[in-house]
């Protein structure tokens, strides 16, 4: 009886929360933004977020706001989510996971540690999925990085000013995360901010060596009054030779990281093919028996 209104309830909230994700993905089609990269299924429950973000500012929660703040910038979701947001989705995950866990214990195992597992899981997939996003942007930033900057240095060195480079080749170039930074750099300037600070946000919201030293490069360029084009040149050749650098280092350490597939997939398979057949002829020609 019990396990038959479990089972109603989770068709029951199933097909709710199917109805609420296509309506709510519904209105975000239509008030789509032209660089809105955020996941559908954030967007899709995006007013219950804001909601509970509201609730979250109430809270005094000293250095976990900031630090999450940070790691949304990091990741390029700015515009998108906020540091409460986040939190919000921490608890909406926590709760998805505990109510799924209660139903486990509830129907199948009586056992504790289900839900305290599942509420852990609850508690850490957002924060793995937010490290995630973090390391795709900076990845992809330090690929386009080089090429940008020898773009940059030609539309220099052919007479363009540095801001005006940077506005050109955001304007040509394919929307990527290296392209949405440096728009948001543009806004800065926009609004008034010097080159050099704009510059130093920028690179702390990347958290990226190579870009910080591109933008220390440039600063101390502005201020000094020195040719831009040839520091974007040699910042350009520099940054190439890292990536060149970082290659071979991820092909040195190739063999160490194959060790473990091959000790835990490849190894026992093939022990299993060679010694299966020998064990299975000595058991059937009665030495077993005899020892």
């Amino acid at each position: 009886m019990v396990l038959a209104a479990l089972t109603i309830l989770a068709v029951g909230a199933f097909i709710g929360g199917r109805w609420y994700y296509r309506r709510a993905k519904l209105r975000a089609g239509l008030a789509k933004l032209e660089d809105n990269h955020m996941p559908e299924l954030f967007r899709a429950f995006g007013p219950l977020i804001r909601m509970l973000a509201g609730y979250n500012k109430l809270v005094p929660l000293p250095g976990i706001r900031e630090r999450y703040l940070r790691q949304v910038e990091r990741a390029g979701l700015t515009f998108e989510l906020s540091g409460d947001e986040f939190l919000a989705i921490k608890e909406l995950a926590v709760l998805f996971m505990l109510v799924v866990a209660i139903m486990i214990y509830v129907s199948m195992v009586q056992n504790v540690m289900i839900v305290v597992a599942f509420g852990f899981i609850g508690l850490v997939y957002p924060d793995l999925s937010l490290s995630a996003a973090v390391k795709k942007q900076q990845h992809a930033c330090l690929r386009a990085l080089p090429g940008f900057l020898d773009l940059l240095a030609l539309s220099v060195e052919a007479g363009m000013g540095f801001d005006s480079a940077v506005r050109k080749l955001t304007e040509v170039l394919e929307p990527s995360p290296l392209i949405w930074r440096f728009q948001a750099y543009l806004r800065s300037m926009n609004v008034g901010k010097p080159r050099t600070v704009a510059l130093r946000e920028m690179a702390e919201k990347l958290d990226l060596p190579d870009f910080t030293s591109f933008a220390k490069t440039v600063a101390q360029a502005t201020e000094t009054g020195a040719s831009m084009g040839p520091v974007l040149k040699s910042e350009a050749a520099e940054m190439l030779f890292h990536r060149f650098e970082r290659a071979e280092k991820s092909a040195h350490e190739l063999p160490v990281k194959i060790l473990l597939p091959l000790f835990v997939f490849v190894f026992p398979a093939t022990f299993l093919m060679v010694l299966g057949p020998m064990y299975f002829q000595f058991i059937s020609s009665g030495a077993a028996g005899a020892l």
